[in-house]
């Protein structure tokens, strides 16, 4: 058996052990062939009374991913009429050296995340093979090296499983949403890196109650004062989004006023 890396440049050679024949003369080996094949040819070299040499050459890149062994069959002939022959099979295993990247299982990753979901939540797992083997085919995942510190104070990747979880509190009104740059590197010794894109929205909660803040105030009006008369003007804001953020206002209804909308959002009385 031998072993040829697949890094092997074509035109390499390798001296295969020549036949041994017990008759001399034009009755010895004379001549060699290989079965055929997309890889490797033969040359044979001719060594006087020390006989003929067949020598292994390469003719075409070796692929470990595509082939991984090569199984040919070498033929001595002697000189006779007919020549009389003899088999030999010849095993070539292909060995590995870090020629793949690893390639993630989906093009694209996006996630939807409730906003204050708890610490250790599960946000999403990615994954990543390589079609190397050993050391070359091992992946980990870590964060892309420009990614800033807000989002590492926020989420956490497993080196050895993909799973990005939650380490910090996600809060909709500040943010709601994050582009993290997740990297899959093998083990090898000069290693291969891809990076993939995980998209997360946020979504709202109604975890913001409304705020109200009185602009303007009349303390004191006529008791003749004709109704229609503005009293006050009052802004009402909740920070959530859609109808967690919609606000309705009411007051008393054993009060003489009553509550109408402004052009400027603001809540006269």
């Amino acid at each position: 058996m031998f072993h040829i890396s697949e890094s092997v440049l074509n035109g390499a050679r390798f001296q295969l052990k020549a036949s041994w024949d017990r008759d001399s003369g034009p009755f010895s080996v004379q001549q060699y062939k290989l079965s055929h094949n997309d890889h490797f040819r033969l040359e044979v070299k001719d060594k006087g009374e020390d006989g003929k040499i067949p020598i292994l050459v390469v003719q075409k890149s070796l692929d470990r991913e595509t082939a991984g062994s090569h199984s040919l069959t070498l033929t001595a002939l002697d000189g006779g009429k007919p020549p009389k022959s003899g088999n030999m099979n010849i095993v070539i295993k292909v060995l590995d050296i870090n020629d793949n990247a690893p390639v993630f299982s989906k093009d694209d990753y996006s996630v939807t995340l409730s906003e204050n979901a708890p610490v250790g939540t599960t946000v999403i797992q990615v994954n990543a093979t390589d079609l190397d083997v050993g050391p070359n085919g091992e992946v980990v995942y870590s964060f892309s090296k420009s990614t800033n510190q807000n989002i590492l104070n926020l989420f956490d990747i497993s080196p050895l499983t993909g799973v990005l979880t939650i380490t910090g509190l996600i809060d909709y009104e500040e943010k709601d949403g994050y582009e993290i740059e997740i990297e899959a590197s093998d083990k090898g010794f000069a290693r291969l890196t891809t990076e993939k894109s995980v998209n997360i929205k946020i979504v709202d909660v109604n975890d913001n109650a409304p705020e109200i803040e009185v602009t303007s105030f009349s303390s004191s009006i006529p008791e003749d004062s004709r109704p229609g008369t503005t009293v006050a003007l009052i802004s009402v804001n909740d920070l959530d989004s859609g109808l967690n953020g919609k606000v309705i206002c009411t007051v008393n209804e054993d009060v003489p006023f009553t509550l109408s909308p402004s052009l400027k959002d603001k809540i006269p009385v």
